[in-house]
């Protein structure tokens, strides 16, 4: 019997697939996205000068200049001082700050600018490290990508869960910002071992009509993990603490990592056919359903040709070796490509910069970050009503560009009226609508995308849109670094969040000339993807004229 048939059988909300769902979904979001955030708070640059000598003032240390009727302090020189008769005398001349810096200890106490001096001249050290673990990222996918597949879902969760929480406790006991890079890449690798082996985990745990409703709910998993880190980065205001209670917490998640099944569909891959029969018997008895024995092979002779056919598959696939090449030999493949490729680079861009520009919105950056996390949840619950009701190419469109023109309009809303009255509101309720355009987005492509390409290269283009999406977390980190460039004055409190609203506004256009999938037939070779729409009624004929049968 087919496996897909097999967990019907089970029950598709089975007891026992939603109790294994829910432990990955806890294991595999909330570390991820708290070690993918956490920067937000870690990396935060409160306000400083320059540490005053000795006998001096600061009035008489420190440069200021008036802009738009607000003090702004120089945050890299001092006034060279001189003494004569132990008194100090100010000279005009400025030097950097030789003595250090000062620093603004609310809301946060200790983050790894405080402690390192990451300003000025060193001020990039921190968008480097998170640059850094996104390179991580594209190696894990890589990596763990392949180790999957050789030695198992399952393992590669474990170990990578364990090792997360190892490296992240070693984080916290980081000497110097070069040791902390090194280990947040490690960290990146890490995260995609959980993430992405976990998430198909999940998946594959239930029968196909069944993974998108469920892949939808996974992601309530990822905004949850978002929240309970703001609440402990209230609790924690010094960045080794927080380290630590999002690395070492996770360790309680391992004894239940043991009652996770290995996957199914990797079993059955690899022939190993008793195993999975044990593994759905367990199934069958915990959800209490009975299943005769042997269900995937009910004889001997059933098992060598289900094994027969393994084979014969890998044969196959072996003579006809598709490439990366094969993304772009063809115009309509070549066109899906591309402009997937582009819609992957700006959806991540836009999630992560919006969250790690959480300190730069107006108001209290705790609230305005639980604002911007907990606005995912109702996001993805209207996408799942979207993508059924009206389809992908559409609401992706809609929603990039909501998200894109909420970005652009955040940071001109000035934070009162000529009056005097409070309008600061308004700013981070733009930029929670951006936070919610581009979420619903981001779900719908995850789902869009690997429907649009064709069976043969189907891995193989989801791969390569989730390294444009890498480049892109590689990215963001500098585009909110112009909020640190003096040289662009008032500019470069605008420039991030234009750049990341018109970027999303352009990938949004680049969603319509993509094919629609939702209640389509998914194209099988890539002649079918360059005629889809001849494919699609070929398709609705023959299903008609079987009906009739």
């Amino acid at each position: 019997m087919d496996l897909d048939d097999v967990l019907q059988l089970l029950g598709a909300h089975g007891r026992f697939q939603v109790i294994a769902w829910a432990i990955i979904a806890t294991a595999n979001n909330f570390p991820s996205v708290m070690h993918m955030n956490i920067m937000t708070f870690m990396g935060f640059e409160p306000n400083h000068h320059c540490k005053i000598p000795d006998n001096s003032t600061l009035n008489e240390s420190i440069p200021v200049e008036l802009k738009n009727g607000l003090i702004e302090v120089d945050k890299c020189h001092r006034y060279e001082t001189f003494y004569s008769n132990d008194t100090t005398i100010g000279s005009r001349s400025l030097v950097g700050c030789d003595n250090g810096w000062t620093y603004d200890r609310d809301p946060i106490t200790s983050s790894i600018v405080t402690e390192w001096n990451l300003v000025c001249k060193d001020n990039f050290l921190p968008e480097m490290s998170l640059t850094i673990l996104n390179v991580g990222v594209m190696v894990g996918a890589v990596l763990f990508g392949f180790l999957s597949d050789k030695y198992g879902r399952k393992k590669v969760l474990f170990g990578c869960v364990a090792a997360q929480a190892v490296v992240g406790g070693l984080l916290s006991l980081s000497v110097n910002i070069y040791m902390f890079i090194c280990l947040r890449f490690i960290i990146g690798m890490l995260e995609q071992g959980v993430n992405i082996t976990g998430f198909i985990m999940a998946m594959e745990l239930f029968p196909p009509k069944e993974r998108v409703p469920f892949g939808i709910i996974h992601e309530v998993f990822w905004a949850i993990g978002a929240v309970l880190l703001g609440f402990y980065a209230y609790l924690f205001r010094d960045w080794r603490h927080l380290q630590l209670i999002v690395s070492l917490p996770v360790i309680l998640i391992l004894p239940m990592l043991w009652f996770i099944p290995e996957s199914l569909v990797w079993l059955i891959s690899k022939g190993r056919l008793r195993e999975a029969e044990r593994i759905i018997q367990k199934a069958a008895k915990w959800n209490k359903v009975k299943l005769p024995m042997n269900i995937l092979s009910e004889s001997k002779g059933d098992t060598i040709e289900m094994l027969g056919k393994i084979k014969e598959k890998e044969n196959i696939e072996k003579e006809r070796i598709y490439t990366a090449i094969d993304l772009f030999r063809t115009p309509v493949t070549r066109r899906v490509t591309i402009c997937l490729s582009f819609l992957w680079l700006v959806n991540i861009m836009v999630y992560y910069g919006l969250s790690l520009n959480t300190p730069n919105f107006q108001g209290d950056m705790y609230l305005n970050y639980f604002i911007l996390q907990i606005i995912e949840v109702p996001a993805l619950i209207i996408t799942y009503f979207l993508i059924f009701r009206i389809g992908r190419r559409w609401p992706l469109c809609a929603t990039h560009v909501f998200g894109g023109v909420a970005c652009v309009i955040t940071p001109f809303i000035p934070m009162a009226t000529s009056s005097g009255i409070d309008i600061s509101w308004i700013s981070i309720t733009m930029a929670m609508l951006g936070k919610f355009g581009i979420t619903a987005s981001f779900t719908i492509l995850f789902i869009y995308g690997p429907e649009i390409y064709p069976t043969v290269i189907r891995n193989t283009g989801s791969g390569f849109g989730s390294m444009w999406g890498r480049l892109g977390g590689i990215l963001y980190p500098y585009i909110i670094y112009f909020n640190k460039v003096e040289q662009l004055g008032d500019f470069r409190t605008y420039m991030p969040m234009v750049i990341l609203g018109v970027l999303s506004i352009v990938a949004g256009f680049l969603a319509l000339p993509l094919p629609e999938t939702n209640n389509r037939p998914l194209p099988e070779t890539i002649n079918d993807l360059e005629h889809y729409e001849e494919f699609c009624k070929m398709h609705s004929k023959l299903n008609n004229e079987n009906a009739n049968i």
